[in-house]
């Protein structure tokens, strides 16, 4: 399979991902060039599915972040593969989607907390996962997908457009 930024190529970002780890954590050196690498092929992924945009704040590639255009969602597709990668294996034998990502490390969905709640509640419903499923970035496109589902429902039920009109302005953060 060709990797062409299809939803359908994450099987094979996790697979990689999985044996990276065992690399990754036996060289460290080439730790943040993986990172950066897949983070970024899942970055795009996102980008190329939803109406959204790269942030490239400063140098370094671990905190750059995929902005939504739709509803207001950013993440940064690099922290999330670095998670993967720097994981303690057996750490929990299966993982909450609710718990994480809206649980507040820097991996995290930057969401209102509106739409937290919602999203929240969305992910409360799903069964728990293996700790390999949790990981993957094909789980977290998941989420995300679940996440823009969660905020353009909690916004219908509110009366509101289901999408918003977000401009990189948007997520301008105070002290940046």
């Amino acid at each position: 399979m060709r990797l062409d930024y299809r939803p359908e190529t994450l099987p094979l970002l996790d697979h990689y991902l999985e044996q990276a780890r065992r690399a990754t954590s036996e060289k460290v050196e080439a730790l943040p060039v993986v990172a950066h690498m897949a983070g970024a092929y899942f970055g795009e992924v996102i980008r190329r599915r939803y109406a959204s945009w790269w942030r490239m704040d400063g140098e370094d590639p671990t905190y750059w972040q995929v902005e939504f255009g739709s509803v207001y969602l950013a993440f940064s597709p690099v922290l999330f593969v670095r998670e993967a990668l720097t994981r303690e294996p057996g750490a929990e034998a299966a993982r909450d989607p609710a718990e994480d990502p809206l649980s507040g490390d820097p991996a995290a969905l930057e969401l209102e907390d509106d739409d937290r709640e919602a999203v929240a509640a969305r992910l409360a419903e799903l069964p728990p996962v293996s700790e390999d499923e949790y990981y993957a970035p094909s789980t977290r496109l998941e989420v995300i997908d679940i996440a823009v589902d969660a905020i353009r429902s909690r916004r219908l039920a509110a009366g509101d457009e289901t999408d918003a009109v977000l401009e990189p302005g948007d997520y301008e953060r105070n002290g940046d």
